[in-house]
């Protein structure tokens, strides 16, 4: 069956939307595969925002603010975008990504409220 423009948009937009976060989490990606990755992270319990939100300020805003303001500025529009979805693009994404903790649907659900609040990007009102 051929896809409609509409859908081909989407997934083009998705793909976008993943691209944006591969250089967001680059410093982890990059590690996925090593063994002398930061044992602290495994110590990250993805259900305490707490602990995120510390291991994101620790490996991953540093690169953050490094990056141009225009690439800074097009991964807050793709946050914003997955904020407004229903999570499941961030699921299958943080999930894909062998982050360095949170190996269910429920971890990518509970962190990435911390992610989105870290890069300045603000939830939907859930009301």
């Amino acid at each position: 069956m051929r896809k409609t423009a509409n859908q081909r948009l989407a997934e083009r937009e998705a793909r976008a939307r993943q691209e944006l976060l591969d250089g967001l989490f680059d410093p982890w990606i990059g590690q996925a595969g090593k063994t002398d990755r930061p044992n602290r992270l495994d110590l990250v319990d993805p259900r305490e925002a707490d602990d995120v939100a510390l291991a994101l300020k620790a490996e991953i805003v540093g690169p953050f603010a490094e990056m141009t303001r225009e690439t800074q500025n097009r991964i807050r529009a793709a946050l914003t975008s997955l904020a407004a979805s229903d999570g499941t693009e961030f699921r299958e994404y943080w999930l894909d990504l062998r982050a360095p903790f949170g190996t269910t649907e429920q971890d990518a659900d509970a962190i990435f409220p911390v992610v989105a609040r870290t890069f300045g990007v603000k939830l939907p009102d859930p009301s």
